[in-house]
C-alpha cells in the first residue's frame, strides 16, 4: 500500500491509498498529544462528501 499525500494542513490531512483506491481523511484535534480520526472513503462516498461540502460552501457565501 502506498499513500500519496494530497493535502496537509494543520488539523487535516488527505491521502490517496493507491492500492485500495480509497481516500484517507485524517483529522486531529491539535492538542499537545493530538487525537486522530481517520476516515476511509470509496469513490461514491467521496462524491457524497464533495456534494455536501459544496452545499455548505454555498450556504456560507
Amino acid at each position: 500500500m502506498a499513500w500519496i499525500q494530497v493535502l496537509d494542513k494543520q488539523h487535516l490531512s488527505v491521502k490517496f491509498d493507491d492500492q485500495d483506491e480509497m481516500a484517507l481523511l485524517e483529522i486531529n484535534d491539535g492538542g499537545i498529544s493530538p487525537n486522530y480520526v481517520t476516515i476511509r472513503l470509496n469513490e461514491n462516498e467521496i462524491d457524497d462528501l464533495i456534494e455536501a461540502l459544496q452545499r455548505i460552501k454555498q450556504a456560507i457565501q
